[in-house]
């Protein structure tokens, strides 16, 4: 069992723990989690790693004061993430500013770019990402030019928070890139007990289908075969 406590920090804002127990009645095994460096959470579906993204991005504007963030899941469309991460024209007006230096006031800015334009909304996000903590949800998803997208947000974040299924099922130029970042990065492996519940589930129903059915001392030597099998192991 895997989870993150957000721990309030000395100087203000919240340390990252990461929590571990192998049952809910043991002492968990803490680890500080450096806010300096990336986060790349790896696990299959059911794992719980999107819920565990999650409560970090509720917690990032304390993880992470003095960086903007940019926020986003594989499902989302190139419109819903320039909408969420970019605050209207007046945001990209100053962020396209800043990325010039031959532009100098916002009548240029009206001038020179159609802010309607979804490439003009790009290179003003690529501005942003710069000063940013990218944080991605199922990034080994991510496909078409919203993959283009990521790859170049990937090389210029600040930093980055990801989820994926694991390392090898990212694109390979975009697993490139995060290789090729000069910066401390931590993984998280997490693991699903879901086919451990199913097969518990299913040998439950069996159980009560022999007892129903008559067949009570069968019922009663598989069951006590199971718990034999689970005090070796």
């Amino acid at each position: 069992m895997k989870y993150f406590k957000f721990k309030k920090a000395p100087s203000g804002g919240r340390n990252l723990i990461l929590r571990e127990k192998k049952s809910m009645y043991d002492k968990p095994k803490e680890t500080y989690i450096s806010k300096k460096g990336s986060l790349m959470i790896f696990g299959i579906e059911a794992s719980g790693k999107s819920h565990k993204l999650i409560t970090i991005v509720k917690n990032a504007d304390l993880l992470w004061a003095k960086e903007t963030k940019i926020i986003f899941k594989a499902t989302d469309s190139l419109s819903e993430i320039l909408y969420k991460n970019l605050d209207g024209d007046e945001e990209t007006q100053k962020l396209l500013i800043t990325s010039s230096h031959d532009i100098e006031n916002i009548e240029d800015i009206e001038e020179l770019f159609d802010l309607k334009k979804q490439y003009v909304k790009f290179e003003a996000l690529m501005e942003k990402s710069k000063k940013s903590v990218l944080i991605i949800d199922d990034l080994d998803k991510i496909t078409g030019k919203k993959l283009e997208l990521t790859k170049d947000l990937m090389r210029n974040c600040k930093r980055f928070v990801i989820t994926a299924k694991s390392e090898e099922s990212i694109n390979r130029t975009l697993r490139n890139i995060i290789n090729g970042r000069k910066m401390a990065t931590t993984t998280i492996l997490l693991t699903s007990k879901a086919s451990v519940d199913a097969t518990n589930i299913l040998f439950a129903m069996f159980i009560v289908g022999l007892f129903v059915g008559g067949l009570p001392e069968i019922a009663m030597l598989l069951m006590a075969g199971k718990l034999i099998m689970k005090g070796t192991k």
